[in-house]
């Protein structure tokens, strides 16, 4: 049962309507399901209507009415646990690094700042390096080579957002509503190559110099970073003409091996 019927059961139930106009979705249940009379351009219901649309939603194991809209715990009802049906706490927030944004804002090395994507949002800063991980947002300091990327600009660095932990929802907010030039911070594998090549507005991709990053991934030996995800982002990538897409993809494909961020040259 898909979303629509289910919808159209929940508002046939609550609403116990006395007729539809007999097309569409209503004309269907009516022939596949046994819900209502049609009667020329009109489908017709009565209490055992209502009763047979109850049973059919508690059937397959959907409430008769939707879940309440998700709130903030602070506006939870009262009787209830403040956590059941409530928004994550991070919700609508971002994960940011400042880097040179001081006096507006400092970030202390090894911490990040958590903010509504739309105050991150009109911070001053003049370019937005997205980096995937959080651990390497952290560590952000540690990758002294990034500062041939910054340029001497105020920088935001943005956690690009993981199920359950800043969702991606309020960062791909905040990317798609800036005019700034991005940066792409990614793994050096398949996967991380191919998000970094659909990232808007990219001006650089942030990878150390070939020699370190070369003897890193080899020492590393990370074959599955490599072999989980090419398969799936082969298509995409070797449509790319990026330079620089491209030159990191075919050092990619010749090494068949990946690296995650964390082992990335400091």
């Amino acid at each position: 049962m898909n979303p629509r019927e289910v919808d159209f059961l929940r508002r046939l139930v609550a609403g116990r309507f006395a007729e539809r106009r007999g097309e569409g979705l209503a004309a269907r249940m009516a022939e596949q399901q046994g819900l209502g009379v049609v009667r020329g351009a009109k489908v017709l219901y009565t209490d055992a209507d209502f009763t047979h649309a109850a049973d059919l939603l508690c059937n397959r194991s959907f409430a008769l009415s939707a879940p309440p809209a998700p709130f903030p715990r602070s506006q939870a009802p009262d009787g209830g646990s403040e956590k059941t049906g409530a928004l994550p706490v991070t919700h609508g927030r971002v994960a940011v690094v400042a880097v040179g944004l001081a006096p507006a804002l400092v970030t202390p090395p090894g911490s990040f700042l958590a903010m509504h994507w739309q105050d991150a949002l009109a911070l001053p800063y003049e370019v937005l390096l997205v980096c995937e991980n959080l651990e390497p947002l952290l560590l952000l300091h540690e990758y002294r080579w990034l500062a041939d990327f910054y340029q001497g600009r105020p920088t935001l660095a943005l956690f690009r957002g993981a199920p359950g932990l800043f969702g991606t929802d309020a960062a791909t907010k905040l990317i798609a509503a800036d005019a700034r030039p991005t940066l792409a911070f990614f793994d050096f594998d398949p996967k991380g190559l191919s998000m970094a090549a659909s990232l808007p507005r990219r001006e650089a991709l942030c990878l150390p110099a070939w020699p370190e990053l070369e003897a890193a991934t080899r020492r590393a030996q990370r074959q599955r970073l490599f072999t989980q995800s090419a398969q799936v982002s082969r298509v995409h990538l070797d449509r790319m003409q990026d330079s620089e897409i491209a030159l990191a993809w075919q050092r990619l494909r010749l090494l068949t091996l990946g690296l995650n961020q964390e082992g990335f040259p400091r």
